[in-house]
């Protein structure tokens, strides 16, 4: 059996002709004749849009337990403040206690809203990753104009979120509680617990804003298939008049 992709019998009967096979499309996405849509520009911004979106999710998720001090594990009894060390006592320890948890409450609505954000907006990318992952010349014209709206949406998504994102956490960082639970914290020179924007809060922004630039990539990206794709779709409606087409469209890679 040849790697060509024909099959030949051995004994051929006469007249018989070649039997020609054709692999299944479900046989993983990761078969060459598939990866290489993959691999192009589109597919390589959108793979990237994915971690990205995968690294603000870890950073929020890393910002709760950073900032949740004593009250991390306080739902289930048993937290830093009973399992390790602890350099309160009594009603001071009490009182750290009461002001972690005052101060996770306050920050629950970012939590939520940035795990909502990065892992929808992770999904979405990918499920936009797979689908369009095939040729220029087989992908509706609508869905590139489609692909170019929701990479537009999600680029003004995040860079509204990022400012919504820090006011918040801006505005948590100035109230009483915040105060308070830092006067605590660094009277046992626990220094790190104060009211700055923690390093995790800047880091998911950081990558956020990566995430507004790799959408907007995505918008003029989408934008140039489209354009390539009718150009493409205008000379097969006009024989004969191919000189002014990509030759990479003939090829059926993107």
């Amino acid at each position: 059996e040849p790697t060509s992709g024909r099959y030949v019998p051995s004994h051929p009967r006469p007249g018989q002709e070649e039997v020609e096979y054709y692999q299944s499309e479900a046989e993983g996405l990761l078969e060459c004749h598939k990866c290489r849509f993959l691999c192009t520009g589109r597919g390589v911004v959108q793979i990237t849009e994915v971690i990205l979106n995968g690294m603000v999710l870890m950073c929020i998720v890393a910002s709760y337990f950073v900032l949740a001090g004593f009250s991390a594990s306080f739902a289930s009894g048993s937290g830093f403040g009973n399992n390790y060390y602890s350099p309160f006592e009594g009603s001071e320890l009490e009182e750290v206690r009461r002001l972690d948890q005052q101060y996770t409450v306050l920050r629950s609505p970012l939590i939520y809203s940035g795990v909502a954000v990065s892992l929808g907006l992770g999904v979405l990318t990918m499920g936009v990753l797979v689908q369009g992952a095939k040729s220029l010349a087989k992908l509706p014209g609508k869905w590139l104009l489609l692909e170019a709206t929701f990479s537009l949406l999600a680029a003004v998504g995040y860079c509204v979120g990022i400012g919504v994102y820090l006011h918040a956490a801006l505005q948590i960082n100035s109230t009483d509680t915040c105060k308070k639970r830092e006067r605590l914290y660094a009277r046992r020179g626990l220094t790190w617990m104060n009211c700055q924007l923690a390093g995790t809060d800047g880091a998911a922004a950081t990558f956020a804003c990566l995430l507004v630039i790799m959408y907007g990539v995505s918008v003029v990206l989408a934008l140039r298939s489209y354009r390539k794709q009718k150009l493409y779709k205008d000379s097969q409606e006009q024989p004969g008049n191919y000189s002014d087409v990509p030759q990479y469209l003939w090829s059926g890679t993107l």
